[in-house]
């Protein structure tokens, strides 16, 4: 009986090593939200994703079709899914693929929710850059008694802050365009 136990608790515990290292060195793949230019990955892409650090606050990433492994922001990609998830998750971010946004007005506020009297969860300064993520529904923004022309967009900036900002006063841009235009000077 006991040798049965024992041979018993072993396998079980080699069952549960293995499933807890399982087969591959891959976390899961992600959505990129935010360019990496100097490894050439635009946002919208999926990547596989291998570590994560709540130390440094990275991952590591790397590309769909080389062995390169980099660290990124966490707020730089999505949370690590199955490549199938991960790949339905980057059609939400399809449309506004490549749109950035340059901000017009000192101050205008990123709201917790796309409706104008929102906790505001970050102020962006002028000619701030930040990236689109997407379109939303929300409340119309009032001008008096006309509703301004704008979308609500769900918005990112470069530190990592999350939020809903109305388009009126921002800028879109297709940052492949920017750099074209810089490599070309």
């Amino acid at each position: 009986m006991s040798k049965r136990f024992s041979c018993g608790a072993i396998l079980c515990g080699l069952l549960c090593f293995l499933s807890l290292t399982g087969c591959s060195d891959r976390m899961g793949y992600s959505v990129l939200l935010w360019s990496v230019p100097e490894q050439g990955l635009d946002d919208g892409e999926l990547v596989p994703v291998y570590i994560k650090s709540n130390i440094s606050q990275t991952y590591v990433i790397g590309t769909m079709d080389s062995d390169l492994k980099f660290e990124v922001p966490l707020w730089q990609i999505t949370e690590p899914d199955t490549k199938s998830s991960a790949t339905k998750s980057a059609e939400k971010y399809l449309e506004y693929q490549h749109q950035y946004a340059r901000v017009a007005l000192d101050g205008l506020p990123m709201r917790a929710e796309p409706v104008n009297t929102a906790k505001q969860v970050y102020r962006l300064r002028k000619n701030e850059v930040i990236k689109v993520l997407y379109k939303g529904e929300g409340a119309a923004v009032m001008s008096g008694s006309n509703a301004m022309e704008g979308d609500w967009l769900r918005v990112l900036t470069s530190d990592g802050t999350l939020g809903w900002c109305f388009s009126y006063n921002l800028r879109l841009f297709d940052n492949r365009t920017v750099e074209e235009q810089e490599q070309t000077r």
